[in-house]
């Protein structure tokens, strides 16, 4: 039922008013209030469908009531004016401020009231949706265009190729300034089609079809000429009436860039030299997820099979059983490792890997993956060794030089012994001849001297056979007195000649070295000959100090600290020459010098994972010091720079 307040201060037209409302048995609720104060209360209290207001009340005019504001949620309401005097300006005037219509009152402006208010309560009511229609649309389109505004990723809106909008994020990828800068450019100012098609191919009428084309990579100008990689889509639209196309794209530079990285990259790691393969560390334990070319090469296997048979795969010789396990620790708890081991064997020749493990964080600093990278180094394993050979031959070489250098005083050294055995048997003889009783006991003492003579000789001898002698290398765990004293008694008949004094100091606690007797007995023999060569000139305190003490050595990846021992052998000659490398080849201070010795020396000593090195002592004279190992896991098969221990 439509609600209607009348405000008419005569009350005689007031019924007249409310009898023509009633006079069709319209359903109408009547409300009459006789000023504008009371017309403002009943207002305040609930808003009527339609106000029919006289133009002259005591407290005002009637179409004052157009400008009081209304605080409820049915918002304005319909005015009518009724009035006894009109004329065509009150009417105008009244309309121009808003009122529905103008009614005079009189018999025909009476009975037409009920038509009037009805029509008028229609009107408003249709103008209110149309409103309320028009209100949603704005908002509908303030907040689109919020949303728009706001997206993440551009879009543009075009009309007959002609762009009409454009959100912020595409004002920023196309480099403007503002959105005057896009709108009322045509699209190909900053985007040409391949194909040259439309942007819109269905442009007359409604768009029937508003799926989106597929989604295509293209290359957009920026508003200062510069090109960038973009990823877009054309959605037909409806833009107010007009067909247009919504143009969404999103800047892919970035992205392009790193796929071109990442192809790069796994182009790169498939073509490698090296074998790399992947570890995920999953829950279930890990497992290896790929593997290159080379990886498949070294370990013998296709992709397929590598993924089949995964982390069995990491199975080496048995005789590097501890390597083995190192590396399997450092995969499953994603920590770095690098050992050297051998392949179990597949043809004749050992095939050496160098395998490297590093860890790979992906997700929050947590370690998913490992990456392990596989060196073949049986090439540079086969070297070593056929160095190692011409080393040995080379030293074995040089022994013998020595031995001619000092086989006067050897001579000497193997005749005492020989005379003082000559001696004893003629003495024998002569007692034996004689055949007395008394004799007995001093041809037993004789015979004894003979024996300790033979033993001296022979183990003279022995030293000397043990020293030129030509064998594989083998090492053993030796007694550092036990390999400073042998050296310098080989080198005792030269030290006697020279007037040279041989200090030695080397606990008798000392832990014992692992090494190749022979070897290192050459290198004492090369430091000290050095030494005596070096106190030649008059008035140089002629003594050699060779001392030993532990220090501490490097263990490989996973390994205890284990000591190493430190021999110096020290002289009190010139000191070293300056701008001259005592280790390079074919270099040597001493006359007719080969300048190999020192050169050997190096070689050997770094052959047991030990360092030599020289300096100058406080005073005056040369240091040389030189690292050797002292257990067998400190000595690993002479393979690659990882096993050095002493450095």
């Amino acid at each position: 039922m439509s609600r209607i307040l009348i405000v008419e201060d005569d009350a005689a037209h007031a019924r007249l008013i409310q009898r023509a409302l009633k006079a069709e048995g319209d359903p109408f609720e009547i409300q009459t209030v006789f000023t504008l104060a009371a017309a403002r209360a009943a207002i305040e209290a609930a808003v009527p469908d339609l106000v029919i207001v006289d133009l002259l009340l005591p407290d005002g005019r009637g179409v004052d009531m157009l400008g009081v504001p209304s605080e409820t949620p049915q918002g304005p309401f319909p005015l009518v004016i009724i009035t006894s005097h009109g004329d065509e300006r009150t009417a105008v005037e009244a309309l121009k401020r808003g009122a529905m219509d103008y009614v005079v009152k009189s018999e025909t402006g009476f009975a037409d009231l009920p038509r009037l208010a009805r029509r008028t309560i229609s009107q408003w009511r249709l103008a209110e949706e149309k409103r309320a229609a028009e209100e949603a649309q704005r908002s509908s389109e303030r907040r689109y265009r919020t949303l728009v505004d706001h997206a993440p990723i551009a879009i543009l809106v075009a009309c007959d190729d002609t762009i009409v909008m454009a959100n912020n994020t595409a004002i920023r990828f196309l480099g403007a300034a503002s959105e005057t800068d896009v709108v009322g450019n045509r699209v190909d100012r900053f985007w040409e089609i391949a194909d040259g098609s439309p942007l819109v191919p269905e442009a007359d009428g409604l768009l029937p079809d508003q799926r989106p084309t597929e989604l295509i990579e293209q290359r957009f100008r920026r508003y200062d000429g510069h090109y960038f990689d973009v990823e877009v889509v054309r959605t037909k639209v409806d833009y107010y009436g007009r067909p247009a196309a919504q143009i969404v794209f999103q800047d892919i530079t970035h992205r392009k860039r790193a796929e071109l990285g990442l192809r790069i990259r796994d182009r790169a790691i498939a073509s490698a030299s090296d074998g790399i393969f992947i570890v995920q560390l999953a829950e279930d334990g890990p497992r290896i997820v790929d593997g290159n070319q080379a990886f498949s090469r070294i370990f013998g296997r296709d992709q397929e099979s590598i993924l089949r048979v995964g982390m069995a795969l990491l199975k080496f010789d048995p005789r590097d059983r501890a390597s083995e396990k190192r590396i399997g620790e450092a995969i499953k708890h994603g920590r770095s490792a690098r050992e050297t081991v051998r392949l179990p064997p597949r043809e004749e020749n050992e095939i050496w890997v160098e395998i490297s493990i590093s860890p790979v964080q992906v997700v929050h600093g947590k370690t998913t993956h490992v990456v392990g990278v596989v060196h073949d180094i049986s090439e540079k394993v086969a070297a070593e060794a056929e160095i190692r050979r011409r080393n040995a031959e080379l030293a074995h070489f040089l022994r013998l030089t020595t031995m001619g250098e000092m086989v006067a005083g050897i001579a000497h050294e193997v005749n005492q012994p020989l005379y003082a055995i000559s001696n004893y048997a003629g003495t024998c003889e002569n007692l034996l001849r004689t055949g007395g009783e008394g004799d007995i006991t001093n041809v037993s003492n004789c015979v004894q001297k003979i024996g300790e003579q033979a033993r001296r000789a022979g183990e003279i001898i022995r030293r000397l056979r043990n020293f030129v002698s030509h064998t594989t290398p083998q090492v053993e765990m030796v007694g550092v007195l036990d390999l400073v004293s042998e050296a310098v008694a080989l080198l005792a008949p030269l030290l006697k000649e020279q007037g040279v004094d041989v200090q030695i100091e080397v606990p008798n606690n000392m832990v014992g070295v692992v090494v190749d007797r022979v070897q290192i007995e050459q290198v004492l023999i090369n430091l000290v000959t050095n030494a005596v060569d070096a106190m030649q000139s008059p008035g140089t305190k002629r003594e050699i100090e060779i001392s030993a003490q532990t220090v501490e050595g490097h263990p490989p990846t996973g390994e205890e600290v284990e000591p190493c021992v430190e021999i110096t052998v020290r002289d009190h000659g010139e000191g070293l020459p300056a701008g001259i490398d005592i280790f390079e080849a074919f270099r040597s201070t001493k006359k007719g010098g080969m300048g190999m010795g020192l050169v050997i020396s190096r070689t050997i000593v770094e052959s047991h994972g030990g360092k030599i090195k020289a300096a100058s002592a406080q005073g005056e004279g040369t240091l040389f010091s030189f690292t050797l190992p002292t257990s067998f896991k400190q000595v690993d098969g002479y393979v690659g720079d990882t096993n050095r221990v002493c450095d």
